[in-house]
């Protein structure tokens, strides 16, 4: 808590330099390293971002679309507090700056937004939902609408970053519900997030959209490891 109002009075400064002005300025997006495009199951190369036909046996998504990694020291800083501490306003210093990338990568006929949803308690304790923002943001300039009702969390779990592999799996076990069932189930969907590790999150979910009839479930995230 303290570290949250300290944060709403000190000056924005660049997470990755430290010049003032920005939570991350034009050099330090300049700098950053961006994915190159690769199938997210395998880990090998993949035009687009498509996961491969094989992989796509065992995995929900037909693409992944990943902006930069995680290991970066400043985005590391930045997506934890553009998560907990209302700095989600840095999302505007990244996305319009690599709107290319996102343009390149994302079809825009045909297609939504959808950003994976929190749990009404959490979003309660934090006022806000970061996915949101950055489905808001994205919106803007690949121009393609936003359904913030398009997915529920309908049932409260725990932080997927302090479980393992195997229990994040289990721990969203009919988390999710489906609220808006007239979106064309030809329709592509991206789901939206901040950050994917083992991806279990958007894999849960697309499983629960295929079962739902949903033919083309995609995601665009910000940061992975």
């Amino acid at each position: 808590m303290i570290e949250f109002l300290l944060s709403l009075f000190t000056e924005k400064k660049c997470f990755g330099c430290r010049q003032p002005g920005h939570f991350f300025c034009p050099k330090c997006n300049f700098d950053l390293e961006l994915y190159k495009p690769y199938c997210y199951v395998c880990k090998k190369y993949s035009e687009n971002f498509i996961v491969h036909k094989d992989c796509q046996s065992h995995f929900p998504l037909h693409q992944v679309i990943v902006l930069t990694r995680y290991r970066n020291t400043g985005i590391k800083k930045l997506l934890r507090h553009g998560k907990y501490y209302n700095k989600y306003k840095w999302y505007q210093d990244i996305i319009p700056t690599h709107k290319d990338f996102f343009d390149t990568f994302i079809t825009q006929n045909n297609s939504l937004l959808a950003p994976v949803p929190m749990h009404f308690l959490r979003r309660w304790k934090r006022w806000y939902n970061q996915s949101e923002k950055i489905a808001q943001n994205l919106s803007k300039f690949c121009e393609i609408p936003v359904n913030n009702k398009f997915l529920k969390r309908i049932r409260s779990t725990k932080q997927q970053s302090h479980l393992t592999q195997s229990e994040r799996i289990h721990n969203l076990d009919n988390a999710f519900k489906l609220c808006e069932q007239w979106i064309d189930k030809n329709a592509i969907i991206y789901l939206v997030d901040d950050v994917v590790s083992t991806g279990s999150t958007i894999w849960e979910i697309g499983r629960y959209l295929q079962k739902n009839w949903y033919k083309n479930i995609r995601a665009v995230v910000l940061a992975s490891d």
